[in-house]
C-alpha cells in the first residue's frame, strides 16, 4: 500500500518534500546544540579572538617593516649572501622605530615639562593648604557630585581597573604581535608556499586559482592600505607641526603628533586635532590661536581628503564613505584600535570579492 502510494507521487516533488524535511531537522539539531554549548562557544571566541588580535598585528607590522628590512637586508647581500643577513635586518628595522618612537616620547615628555614648568605652583600650595583643612568634606562632595551623575565611588575603581586592564591587553598585543610579525617577515616566503600547495592538493585547478586571485588582492590591499595610511599620517603630522609653529599655537608639535596618530583611521584625525586645540588654548586663554589653528587644520584636513590620501591609497582602496563608516563602526566593535585599522581594507577586499562573484554570474548567464 505504501509502495503504491509513493509510486503515485511525482519522484520529483517527493524528493524535494524529502531534502526540505531533513534541512528543517538538520536545522533544529544545530540550533540546539548551539543553544545547550552557549558557554563552550563564548570561551572557544574567546580564545580565537585573544590569538587573533596579536596575529593581526603582526601582519601589519611585517607589512609596514618588510620595505625597510627588504632595504637593510640588500644592503647587507650586496656582495655576498648570509645567513644572518635576514635577522640582521629585522634587529635593525626594530632599533630604528624604537628609536622613532623614544623621538616622539621625548618631544610628549618636554611639552608636559613645560607645561608643569608654567604652573603656579605658590596658589596650588594655597589651594592645597585649603583642601587640607576640611578634607572629608571635599571627599564627601565629590562622592555627591558623582552620585548625581549616576556613578559610585565602586564604579569609579571599576573604570580605572577596567582601563588598566586595557593597557595591560594592548602591551600584551603589541608584545606577541612582534613576536609573530618576526616569523612573519623570517618565514614569510615559507608559510605562504605550504599554504599554496596545500590548498593546491585539497582542492581543484580552478579553485587553487581563485585562491591566488584572493590572496593577491588581500596582499595589494591591506599592504597598499596600511602603508599609504601610515605615509599620510606622517605626512599630515609634518605638515600640521610647521603650520602650527608658524602660527605661534601652544604645543603646536604635541598637536601635530596626536593628529598624525588619529589620521590613521579615517575621519579621527580632524576630531583628535581640533579636541587638542580646545583642551591646550582654552586654558591658557589663547584664543586667537585657536580659531587660526582651526581654520589651519580645516584647510590642511581637505588638502589631505582631496589631495595626498587619494593619491596614496588610489590603487588600492576603492569604496564608498558609507561603507567606511559603518566598517569603522564593525572594527571598533569587534577589535577596538586594532580592528579600526583593518576594517576598511577588509570592507575594500570583500567589496572587491563580491564585485568579481557578480560579474562572473553575469558573465555566465551571458
Amino acid at each position: 500500500m505504501l509502495k503504491r502510494f509513493w509510486s503515485s507521487l511525482d519522484k520529483k516533488y517527493a524528493k524535494i518534500c524529502l531534502y526540505a524535511s531533513v534541512t528543517v531537522i538538520v536545522t533544529l539539531i544545530v540550533v540546539c546544540l548551539l543553544y545547550w554549548t552557549t558557554g563552550f562557544w563564548s570561551r572557544l571566541w574567546t580564545i580565537f579572538t585573544a590569538v587573533l588580535k596579536p596575529l593581526v598585528v603582526g601582519g601589519i607590522i611585517s607589512f609596514l617593516l618588510s620595505p625597510i628590512v627588504d632595504r637593510i637586508e640588500g644592503l647587507f647581500s650586496r656582495r655576498k649572501s648570509h645567513k644572518w643577513d635576514r635577522p640582521l635586518a629585522i634587529l635593525l628595522s626594530f632599533i630604528i622605530v624604537l628609536a622613532v618612537i623614544a623621538f616622539i616620547l621625548v618631544i610628549l615628555i618636554l611639552t608636559i615639562y613645560k607645561n608643569i614648568s608654567a604652573i603656579n605652583f605658590e596658589s596650588l600650595l594655597s589651594i592645597a593648604d585649603l583642601v587640607q583643612s576640611d578634607v572629608q568634606s571635599l571627599i564627601s562632595t565629590i562622592e555627591e557630585q558623582l552620585k548625581n551623575i549616576g556613578i559610585s565611588m565602586n564604579q569609579l575603581g571599576g573604570y580605572v581597573t577596567g582601563f588598566l586592564s586595557g593597557v595591560k591587553n594592548v602591551i600584551t598585543t603589541l608584545f606577541f604581535g612582534c613576536i609573530f610579525s618576526v616569523y612573519f617577515m623570517i618565514d614569510g616566503a615559507r608559510i605562504n608556499r605550504y599554504w599554496k600547495r596545500a590548498f593546491r592538493i585539497i582542492t581543484s585547478k580552478k579553485e587553487e586559482e581563485r585562491f591566488e586571485r584572493f590572496w593577491s588582492d588581500a596582499d595589494r590591499i591591506f599592504s597598499g592600505y596600511l602603508r599609504g595610511q601610515f605615509i599620510d599620517a606622517l605626512l599630515v603630522s609634518v605638515i600640521t607641526g610647521v603650520v602650527f609653529l608658524i602660527l605661534g599655537i601652544p604645543d603646536a608639535l604635541l598637536i601635530a603628533l596626536l593628529v598624525g596618530i588619529g589620521n590613521l583611521i579615517p575621519y579621527v584625525g580632524p576630531i583628535v586635532g581640533y579636541a587638542s586645540l580646545l583642551l591646550i588654548c582654552l586654558p591658557q586663554q589663547a584664543f586667537t590661536e585657536l580659531i587660526s589653528g582651526i581654520i589651519a587644520l580645516v584647510v590642511i584636513m581637505i588638502i589631505d581628503g582631496n589631495v595626498i590620501n587619494p593619491r596614496l591609497l588610489s590603487s588600492n582602496i576603492k569604496i564608498h564613505p558609507l561603507l567606511v563608516v559603518a566598517a569603522l563602526i564593525g572594527g571598533s566593535a569587534l577589535g577596538g584600535f586594532v580592528g579600526m585599522l583593518v576594517a576598511v581594507p577588509v570592507a575594500a577586499l570583500l567589496k572587491l570579492e563580491f564585485d568579481r562573484f557578480l560579474a562572473d554570474k553575469e558573465k555566465d548567464s551571458i
